[in-house]
């Protein structure tokens, strides 16, 4: 079995020279910059003793002893949940772990459902955003189907795991028993019975109903009591498995229009809040409607107040304009991966950033230099600072390139392809229907297709007469008459 191979020396050597040389040290005191400095002197002695370790699977003490840092969430914190841990590792227990992590990685994406998006390569927590957008889609419409979504808090879900509930869980997956003694952590996700479960609106078809990232968790199903007890009960026991709880103090139902008949009988199941739309989640609102100016008031916020946090530092104009690129452009990309920013917004952006790179935190200073030319590439006489406008259709572009590509590692292409496409193609199916960010998306088809050539496969994901790869178009539209669908075969 290839998790329980013999490791390598190279592979061994490969994991230390991989981890950052910035990172913190453990108790010992020695960062990963320092045994890749002295690695011709101590080389062969660690490999011996990460070696001992995946021979016997026993680990000596000094190796993982942890320097636990409690670093402060709030201003003024006053209790130990006001704080969030940080473990310094031995340098030599990082490069065990990174080995069975890599390892496993290949595995992740069969063993952990299309709906969990953390820790998966390939996956993104943007399509969570999209896809949970999509589901709150009209609830705030009366004519549609009764529905609700549970917005679940899990109280400290990282500290309070079983360690047998893990050892369970892998050896249902099926895992040898010596790669389970090597695995000091692991993440995984409940399953819920579905015996008398109604799905939500439009969710049937691809079995969705939950989206985890991490310990966000969002379920979904009909507003009747009988699904919302079934939740509940998953959920307790799941408790009783693993030790995580969930805390019905900030948990959340939240209810479409037409569901509000039941909202008594659904809130006496649960014994959760009530929650409202737009909600945040995974730090960005969500919301039954179009995305407003007023909407990303959060994002604004928050850029002013890491520039406010700058106001003691004295800058150079070299050191603003890195805080820009690093910072304040990081924040704006999250924001532009999981939504189409209005105009407005991106002009509300550039004006923080361009006052900052001019003038700092006082009012003395003017722009010197047109913000376009400032957002060219430096080998063409700009300074590198991305173009927000280019950079939103870039991350959105790339939805819509998920979609083109039937990637069926993504949750939201799934529901793409099963919602919206059913069996038409990407570049024919009408703009009209839709939620506000499909129909958004679909206006950047224009811009993509330059860009994309046409390689004729089986034809699975092809179509002849609805994909543009002739230079006259769609043949459809040119020949209505056509058959409705033919693939290349």
């Amino acid at each position: 079995m290839e998790l329980v191979q013999s490791v390598t020396r190279e592979e061994i050597k490969d994991a230390f020279f991989d981890i950052a040389e910035d990172k913190a040290p453990g108790p010992d005191g020695y960062s990963s910059g320092f045994y890749k400095a002295a690695w011709p002197v101590i080389g062969e002695e660690v490999v011996k003793a990460i070696l001992e370790f995946f021979t016997t699977g026993r680990l000596l003490k000094q190796v993982n002893t942890t320097i636990l840092a409690l670093i402060p969430k709030v201003r003024v914190p006053s209790l130990v949940s006001d704080f969030r841990p940080i473990s310094c590792c031995n340098v030599l227990y990082k490069v065990i772990t990174k080995i069975i992590v890599q390892r496993l990685r290949s595995m992740l994406d069969k063993m952990i459902s299309p709906s969990q998006n953390a820790f998966v390569p390939g996956r993104s927590i943007g399509d969570n955003i999209l896809l949970a957008q999509e589901i709150f889609s009209g609830y705030n419409r009366q004519g549609l189907p009764m529905r609700c979504a549970l917005k679940v808090d899990l109280r400290k879900a990282y500290d309070t795991v079983e360690w047998d509930f893990l050892s369970v869980v892998l050896h249902l997956f099926g895992f040898s028993d010596i790669f389970i003694g090597w695995i000091e952590e692991c993440v995984t996700t409940p399953m819920f019975s579905n015996e008398g479960f109604s799905f939500h609106w439009r969710c049937k078809e691809i079995g969705l109903f939950q989206l985890c990232f991490a310990d966000d968790l969002l379920l979904f199903c009909k507003a009747d009591v009988a699904s919302v007890r079934i939740f509940r009960h998953g959920l307790d026991e799941f408790t009783k498995l693993s030790g995580i709880h969930a805390n019905p103090q900030k948990s959340q139902l939240i209810l479409s229009r037409s569901a509000q008949p039941m909202r008594e009988h659904l809130l006496a199941a649960l014994q959760f809040q009530e929650g409202h739309l737009p909600l945040r989640y995974l730090g960005l609102p969500l919301l039954a409607s179009r995305l407003s100016i007023s909407d990303c008031q959060p994002l604004l916020l928050k850029i002013d107040s890491r520039i406010k946090g700058w106001d003691s530092i004295q800058l150079s104009f070299a050191g603003r304009l890195q805080l820009i690129k690093s910072v304040l452009m990081s924040l704006n990309v999250y924001w532009a991966m999981a939504f189409i920013l209005p105009k407005g917004v991106i002009r509300a952006v550039e004006k923080r950033m361009r006052h900052f790179l001019w003038k700092g935190n006082s009012a003395v200073g003017y722009p010197k230099v047109a913000w376009s030319d400032m957002c060219r590439p430096m080998e063409e006489g700009g300074l590198g600072i991305q173009d927000i406008l280019a950079l939103k259709k870039a991350l959105m572009s790339r939805h819509i390139w998920n979609v083109i590509q039937s990637n069926q590692s993504s949750i939201w292409v799934q529901w793409i392809a099963h919602t919206h496409l059913r069996h038409k193609s990407v570049w024919t199916v009408d703009a009209k229907g839709g939620s506000w960010g499909w129909r958004k998306l679909l206006r950047l088809r224009s811009a993509l297709l330059p860009y994309i050539e046409f390689k004729v496969g089986n034809g699975e994901i092809f179509s002849i007469w609805h994909d543009p790869w002739h230079s006259l178009g769609t043949l459809i539209r040119r020949f209505p008459s056509g058959p409705s669908r033919t693939n290349i075969r």
